[in-house]
Formats: structure tokens, sequence, C-alpha cells
């Protein structure tokens, strides 16, 4: 009975944390090239550029005139 109050309790924290997880999108720029991202892309209207972490861990900045399209994954 305990063993299996404990499964369930794992699996309903495994679905929480997984709900709570951040979306990756998938960036693909006028001239072809595409980037993943590991956070939502966050618009500045003051400079025109998105700005996201990347898979790698870095920040980076995309003019949003070069975004082609932006999608989640």
């Amino acid at each position: 009975m305990i063993i299996r109050l404990c499964l369930a309790l794992t699996a309903l924290a495994m679905l929480a944390c997984a709900g709570c997880s951040s979306s990756h999108y998938k960036i693909t720029l006028r001239d072809g090239r595409e980037f993943m991202t590991a956070s939502k892309p966050e618009y500045n209207s003051k400079t025109g550029y998105y700005k996201f972490r990347a898979l790698n861990d870095k920040d980076a900045l995309i003019r949003s005139d070069e975004i082609l399209m932006m999608n989640e994954l």
C-alpha cells in the first residue's frame, strides 16, 4: 500500500515538473539559418531585437527584421 502511494506521488511530481518546463522555439531567419532556443524569445521594442537563451546556455540577440518565422516546439 505504501509503495503504491509513493509511486503515485512520484508520478504526480514528475507530471507537475513537466508542466513547468520552459518552451523551446525554432527561429528561422530569412537567409535560411535556424536557431533552437531554450527559452521563450522576448521582444524589446526599443531596440528591435529578440533576446533568448540558446541551447548552449548563452544569451543571444536577433534583429526582428531578420526573422522569417518562429515556432514553438
